[in-house]
């Protein structure tokens, strides 16, 4: 069974708007001290740290973990133990964490080198590697062809099996991945137009204005995509015409990828206010609950939980009412969304730190 966690969106809300340094949590450096365990908070199996910084993407794959940190490096790591099994160093820094696909592990690099990989998801070894230029977001795979996009604003489709390159096309700069549409076609976002192409050889078949700048990975939601926007919109956007179904209004940029289940999505802004939007057609935006630090990783619905990770390093879960359940303390910040595994989850610090829960 494969599980994806898609990349957070922190350096970029760093540059909209910044965590406080001055009331910030301790340095990176100190020990980490965890609380004293909540009721009903999840029992840690093992803690880890491959790398650094992971920069985006994980999969577990089977027993495995992989990912793609700042050190360059791609890692797989044993789901029951924690142990790195293999760890290959590309030429340059990793953008996007990593794909898994068919026993390979796909991974993407931006300056100084601009290649995209495909190595042994067994061993690590490389099986090939094409360069494309500057990679500027996650790889994605869709109707069997790879596809990657390019800080100089190309879309180029690759073969997964080879590595040719199959296709180019010049749209402007992305920076999250393409999502697949439908008839042989995908999405993918702009700066400021959205685009659906032809998987098979990239040409466009429908453009229209973005409703705004979104930073994080799109949502698919009963039918939809849905994302949120740095002047502090969700919009849901229809995958065939690229029209904007609708948009609700929060108190602060959107900054990462928010979360749904049946009619209800659950949103959080930069300010970390929590809401929870409901309906389909004209809905509505209530808010949830307020935390005391940003809210920097996708949000996450678990066992009827909402998780939220922190600009502190703290894993919020929340019940429905707003209400705390329990909070772990990771590595600050955390950037990527916590894992669902069977009998647990997967938690992700900021340091490349690694955590196994069980229920």
């Amino acid at each position: 069974m494969k599980r994806g966690i898609s990349q957070g969106a922190l350096s970029l809300a760093l540059v909209l708007g910044g965590v406080n340094a001055a009331c910030g949590p301790p340095p990176r450096s100190a020990p980490l001290v965890a609380p004293p365990p909540m009721p009903g908070a999840p029992a840690q199996v093992w803690s880890a740290k491959a790398g650094r910084r992971f920069t985006g993407r994980m999969v577990v794959d089977g027993e495995t973990i992989y990912g793609g940190a700042v050190d360059r490096k791609v890692y797989a790591v044993d789901l029951d133990s924690g142990k790195i099994q293999w760890s290959s160093r590309l030429g340059g820094l990793i953008v996007g964490g990593v794909l898994v696909s068919a026993s390979t592990v796909y991974a993407a690099s931006s300056r100084p080198e601009g290649r995209v990989y495909a190595l042994d998801a067994r061993t690590g070894e490389r099986v090939w590697r094409t360069s494309t230029g500057a990679v500027g977001a996650p790889l994605a795979l869709i109707d069997s062809m790879l596809v990657a996009e390019t800080q100089r604003g190309e879309v180029i489709g690759l073969s997964p099996a080879t590595g040719v390159i199959r296709w180019r096309r010049k749209v402007g700069t992305a920076r999250i991945a393409a999502v697949p549409a439908d008839s042989g076609t995908l999405i993918v976002a702009t700066l400021d137009s959205l685009f659906r192409m032809k998987s098979g050889d990239g040409r466009i078949v429908v453009r229209a204005a973005s409703p705004g700048t979104v930073l994080s990975a799109w949502l698919e939601h009963r039918g939809a995509l849905v994302g949120g926007t740095a002047d502090s919109l969700v919009v849901a956007i229809d995958k065939r015409t690229l029209e904007p179904r609708w948009r609700v209004t929060l108190d602060a940029p959107v900054l990462t990828s928010p979360a749904g289940r049946g009619d209800t999505l659950y949103a959080a802004s930069r300010r970390g206010t929590v809401y929870r939007i409901v309906g389909d057609s004209t809905p509505t935006a209530s808010e949830v609950a307020r935390l005391d630090w940003p809210v920097t990783a996708p949000v996450a619905l678990m066992g009827g939980l909402v998780l939220l990770g922190g600009a502190d390093g703290v894993l919020r879960a929340l019940r429905a009412d707003g209400t705390e359940a329990w909070r772990l303390q990771l590595h600050w910040p955390i950037e990527l969304v916590p894992l669902a595994l069977d009998d647990g989850l997967l938690a992700v610090g900021g340091d490349g730190d690694l955590h196994r829960y069980r229920r």
